[in-house]
């Protein structure tokens, strides 16, 4: 069966069956559900939105954060799964900036 060749229809129809489930396969357009039935393995961030918050209250509990009950879901995932971008936020220093009295401009003559 070719994909490609399916009309939205079909390929809705194909993401509603699909084990693991597709997160709000009903409103994608045809490129992105071709691009996402065509996954060998969905990524991690795909992984961590299917989780319920019964799911990850239990990895909470595991890993030894105590209280979690009260958490919203967000503010569980932020817990548990630390973004990527905040970590190159703070790795490469994005938020130093330059005193510019203490510019370098009047020690470079051209």
């Amino acid at each position: 069966m070719d994909i490609h060749q399916l009309s939205l229809v079909e390929l809705k129809h194909l993401a509603k069956i699909h084990n693991p489930p597709i997160k709000y396969y009903y409103i994608k357009t045809r490129l992105e559900l071709i691009r996402i039935l065509t996954m060998k393995e969905f990524p991690e961030h795909m992984k961590i939105e299917k989780r319920t918050i019964r799911e990850l209250r239990n990895d909470a509990r595991e890993k030894g954060y105590l209280n979690t009950w009260k958490m919203k879901r967000q503010e569980l995932i932020d817990l548990l799964y630390p973004s990527t971008n905040e970590n190159n936020e703070n790795d490469n220093h994005t938020k130093e900036h330059n005193n510019p009295k203490e510019s370098e401009s009047e020690k470079v003559r051209v």
